[in-house]
């Protein structure tokens, strides 16, 4: 897959905070304003899960990733969770997926948490001085569009190569061997 750009997370920032514009618009007399707030968080937060798995390149743990999320929203939901703790739970979720798929050391993840931060504070800023969960969720997901262009850091080997490496390494050379043995066959 194609690792996430800064145009993809744009993008998608506009795309989740228009969808929480004309979601609120829709739905603003049917439900109680903390009901959807809820549930445009918990569609936001899936979105861009779905959008961050798609682009990462680790085809393991994804269906663990949306059914412990699921799990941990419908346990927020039907527990009655306080919002603010909510908001920190999918926070939290969105960094965790990050540093787990896309981050290779500790010090790519801790920045990461940064900019979560950073978009809960922005996000907090924006919902306070306009009152609009949709322009709440645009700055949040704004910021969040910069982690392409945090420090990606690769985990160093101490001593020898891993054992992929080795694996991939012994692979290419008897594969070269056999590509060799087939052309000498092959020639008159």
């Amino acid at each position: 897959m194609k690792a996430p750009g800064i145009l993809d997370g744009v993008t998608l920032a506009v795309i989740i905070s228009l969808g929480a514009a004309l979601a609120s618009l829709l739905l603003g007399g049917l439900l109680v304003y903390g009901v959807l707030f809820e549930l445009l968080m918990y569609a936001a937060t899936l979105v861009y899960l779905l959008y961050l798995l798609r682009r990462s390149q680790a085809r393991i743990g994804r269906v663990v990733v949306i059914a412990g999320w699921a799990v941990m929203s419908l346990g927020c939901w039907f527990f009655d969770v306080a919002l603010l703790q909510q908001v920190l739970i999918q926070a939290g979720t969105i960094w965790l997926v990050r540093s787990l798929y896309f981050h290779g050391s500790l010090f790519s993840a801790l920045l990461d948490f940064g900019l979560v931060s950073a978009g809960l504070a922005a996000a907090t800023w924006a919902l306070v001085n306009t009152g609009s969960l949709a322009a709440a969720l645009w700055s949040f997901f704004l910021l969040q569009s910069l982690f392409c262009w945090l420090p990606q850091l690769a985990r160093k080997h101490s001593g020898e190569d891993s054992a992929d490496d080795r694996h991939q390494s012994s692979f290419q050379s008897a594969h070269r061997v056999a590509v060799d043995a087939v052309r000498k066959l092959s020639q008159p």
